[in-house]
């Protein structure tokens, strides 16, 4: 057992250990930063070694796929609207509704907490749409995953390429029904981190926060713009201009490991792989749209079944790894670690006023503000005539 201590900050919060342990002696805690590692009941353990072999870190399942690429949307704009980039999952978990199965992904809870959970009727897939940008919990997903499978039932688990590898060493064996869709991910924030930064919110506004939508097309339409709701009142604008988004984007709150990511690659966990496809609009014009376009990445023999399915809901374009890549650096490396990172926790269990203003103030940029707000139509002639 004490191979996962070795692990330290590697770890990157699967569960796949806990929930493989026959004595049930592994529990997650809580770091000093807000994040879960795994902590051993050392008198019950019987150092078995089950822990080890499902960890998908420690004992990595080999992928030898070479992706085919696609942009694309979605044809239901509503949807669309309402998801991250081209809307492409929805389609995707109505599939495996249709023939009874049960979808797993990531949601907030009621008190905004993102959670895993499972999703069996299509009422309820709107919780699982949107990006969330801080660590999910997985607690007893995988296990629930399993019994599922075991009765016969199609599974579909979305998450980023560890939690998907995480489930795939924890099943230990390839299952017909169950398909996976991993995120091109660039890092996870502390859910303690997150948690703080809503109850600051709140108290700012004087009003508990409803809603904190990473993505949101509502007043811009697709990039990097939030909105928060409280109170039947919101607000919304650059990720650039709010302080936890911000040091998001500027990679200085990831989990430790995330920065030494061992499926941040091409050769992805996932049946398929979902993504933006940022630089459409200069890769192929006509394909662009204000609603979003998604990167896919069909990985495996059952993604192209899947894939081919769709095709009656589905608009896309033949797209090149190349171009996915350039536009999508975590298909090739992990995000860069910064220098702040050392201390960028500190302080935040404290005053959390004065930690948001000495760690993560965000200078104003006039520049950034007018570029965001720009058409795209208008970049690519500004960019054209930059050009001549």
């Amino acid at each position: 057992m004490n191979n996962i201590s070795i692990l330290g900050k590697d770890c990157c919060g699967c569960t796949a250990c806990e929930q493989i342990c026959p004595k049930n002696c592994i529990s997650f805690k809580e770091n000093n930063e807000g994040f879960m590692y795994p902590v051993v009941e050392q008198a019950v353990c019987v150092n078995c070694g089950a822990c080890t072999k499902h960890c998908p870190v420690l004992n990595p399942l080999p992928t030898e796929n070479v992706p085919t690429v696609y942009a694309a949307k979605y044809r239901d704009n509503q949807t669309t609207a309402k998801s991250t980039s081209g809307g492409i999952f929805i389609p995707i978990a109505k599939n495996t509704l249709a023939n009874g199965g049960i979808v797993y992904g990531c949601a907030y809870d009621e008190n905004l907490a993102a959670r895993h959970i499972a999703v069996e009727n299509e009422n309820e897939l709107f919780r699982l749409q949107g990006s969330k940008y801080v660590q999910s919990d997985l607690s007893g997903i995988y296990s629930r995953i399993k019994a599922d499978l075991e009765s016969d039932r199609y599974v579909l688990f979305s998450g980023t390429g560890c939690q998907v590898a995480g489930l795939r060493s924890f099943l230990g064996r390839e299952y017909e029904k169950l398909t996976t869709v991993d995120i091109v991910c660039h890092g996870v924030p502390s859910p303690r981190l997150f948690a703080r930064y809503i109850d600051y919110l709140g108290k700012k506004l004087g009003e508990p926060v409803k809603s904190y939508n990473f993505r949101s097309k509502k007043r811009h339409g697709w990039g990097l713009f939030y909105e928060l709701e409280w109170d039947k009142k919101s607000k919304g604008g650059s990720g650039f201009d709010d302080p936890y988004y911000n040091a998001f984007l500027n990679c200085k709150t990831y989990r430790e490991g995330c920065y030494s990511c061992r499926f941040a690659n091409c050769n992805r966990q996932g049946d398929i792989t979902l993504a933006d496809f940022w630089g459409i609009e200069y890769i192929n014009p006509k394909f662009y749209s204000k609603n979003g376009v998604s990167l896919v990445l069909v990985n495996t023999e059952k993604g192209k079944k899947l894939w081919i399915s769709l095709d009656n809901c589905i608009d896309s374009a033949d797209s090149t790894l190349e171009q996915a890549v350039k536009m999508n650096k975590n298909l090739s490396a992990p995000s860069s670690r910064p220098d702040c990172r050392n201390s960028i926790y500190e302080g935040f269990d404290g005053d959390f006023e004065e930690y948001v203003a000495k760690k993560l103030y965000v200078k104003p940029d006039i520049k950034r503000k007018i570029k965001a707000v720009v058409p795209v139509s208008l970049k690519g002639r500004i960019k054209h005539m930059l050009k001549k």
